[in-house]
């Protein structure tokens, strides 16, 4: 007798990664009851006391992570490598500093509310040197949860319809997926493993980092004008001198990109 064939296995469905105000909320609550568990250990500490003292630190924890995720995502993430890494510094020391002060503020209007007494004293020695690394673990690790839910839930995949040079590739807007046509793109920009491509309708996030992108571009069009641009000539408006022997292209949607030295000597080796 023969085997039946077995049977075609099921396509898995691919779950989306949670969403930030999920994530958000999550954070939120488990902030909360860590703190929550931690004011408890304080000797005669009541459970109202505690969840008070724990909702003074967590309160002004959540409005500045939701702030610091749209500041990221809105405008770190779109910037060079080096840039992101200086603004993470520096949002990152901002953040802690600001929550060590929302926090003393917050418990100083606990104390006046219940006592009639506005001490506005703050940490000082361990408590403040402890307070401010807290801040900074948890804006890094805000940080890096931010990466993660725009990798998984912004960045599209692209799927190659064509040999190269690439002409056109698929990307996902939303729950539909659309072609995109590669003589619509004005400037592709890196974005550490993923490329952040400009057309002339929109600009999204693909799976394929900046030196593969170049790699399936038609070097005729697509010029590498800088470790983290790529400009379409096709859309080129007019480069104007910048000093130091560096151009800046203006494109025909209005984006000025600064060339460097080896962009603005490749730009000009096309003048005939």
């Amino acid at each position: 007798m023969l085997k039946p064939p077995d049977p075609a296995p099921q396509p898995q469905t691919m779950l989306p990664p949670p969403s930030a105000l999920t994530l958000w909320l999550c954070g939120v609550a488990g902030a909360w009851l860590m703190y929550f568990a931690v004011f408890l250990q304080v000797p005669q500490a009541s459970l109202g006391a505690a969840a008070i003292n724990a909702l003074a630190n967590v309160a002004p924890l959540a409005l500045l992570a939701a702030g610091a995720h749209l500041l990221i995502k809105r405008h770190v993430m779109r910037l060079s490598v080096p840039a992101q890494i200086i603004s993470h510094v520096l949002i990152g020391s901002a953040f802690a500093a600001t929550w060590f002060a929302l926090v003393t503020l917050t418990l100083a209007l606990v104390s006046y509310a219940q006592r009639g007494q506005f001490d506005l004293s703050g940490f000082t020695g361990g408590a403040f040197i402890w307070q401010n690394l807290q801040g900074l673990v948890l804006y890094w690790a805000l940080a890096a949860t931010t990466y993660a839910v725009r990798g998984g839930r912004s960045a599209a995949p692209v799927t190659i319809v064509s040999a190269p040079p690439l002409e056109r590739y698929l990307t996902r807007k939303g729950d539909d997926i659309a072609p995109v046509h590669v003589r619509d793109i004005v400037v592709i920009a890196g974005a550490q493993d993923y490329a952040e491509v400009t057309t002339l309708t929109d600009t999204h996030l693909v799976r394929m980092s900046l030196s593969e992108f170049e790699q399936r571009l038609d070097p005729q069009r697509f010029i590498r004008v800088h470790r983290s641009r790529i400009i379409n000539i096709d859309h080129l408006d007019y480069a104007e001198p910048s000093g130091s022997g560096r151009l800046i292209a203006h494109m025909t949607d209005g984006t000025t990109v600064p060339l460097s030295r080896t962009g603005s000597q490749s730009l000009r080796a096309l003048i005939v």
